[in-house]
């Protein structure tokens, strides 16, 4: 990294469209996108133990208890450290503390992404990101907004630099992102 790079700090609650905001910014911005859940799943990958919701939670749990609160976001601050893009996303901010971490980056920007529960909802069916989404019923992905990795992200959200809507159409959110983007005087590649 350089400082001249921008950093993107990505937090939203379950299926609110933090991959798609930062797949928008690698593909129209050449962005570098490090995120929090991918170290864990190597970790449960290399135990061959299912990326479960509930089983990146506990791993993340069990390594801040032992290692550390902020253990996770100094792993990703090492990403962003050795990245040598304009622009850096980190997709899946959850704490108060790992803000604090990467607000000590120049040009450090926490993008918060919010969308209906049922949007949420409809989309984590679809995607499938996480093997129990597609059997997932509205009343336990509404239980899920309880966990305190989501009440915390909620609580976050009103500390974001920008709050993007993403309860409209793709093109909709693109905009929202380029608007904001353009006022840091960067350009689309």
């Amino acid at each position: 990294m350089n400082n001249t790079s921008y950093v993107f700090g990505i937090i939203g609650l379950p299926a609110s469209g933090k991959g798609t905001v930062a797949e928008y910014l690698k593909s129209y911005y050449r962005a570098d996108t490090i995120k929090f859940s991918d170290m864990l799943r190597k970790v449960l990958e290399k135990l061959e133990v299912e990326a479960s919701r509930d089983k990146l939670i506990a791993l993340s749990e069990v390594l801040r208890d032992e290692l550390g609160q902020d253990i996770l976001a100094h792993a990703v601050k090492m990403g962003v450290d050795r990245s040598d893009s304009n622009v850096i996303v980190i997709d899946g901010v959850r704490r108060e503390g790992d803000i604090e971490i990467f607000k000590q980056l120049p040009n450090f920007h926490l993008i918060g992404i919010d969308a209906d529960i049922r949007k949420r909802y409809e989309r984590s069916k679809v995607r499938g990101e996480k093997p129990e989404e597609s059997t997932l019923t509205f009343e336990a992905f509404e239980a899920l907004e309880q966990r305190s990795t989501e009440l915390t992200a909620k609580a976050l959200l009103g500390k974001a630099d920008l709050t993007l809507d993403n309860n409209g159409s793709f093109n909709d959110l693109y905009k929202q992102i380029d608007q904001y983007v353009e006022t840091l005087g960067i350009q689309k590649v």
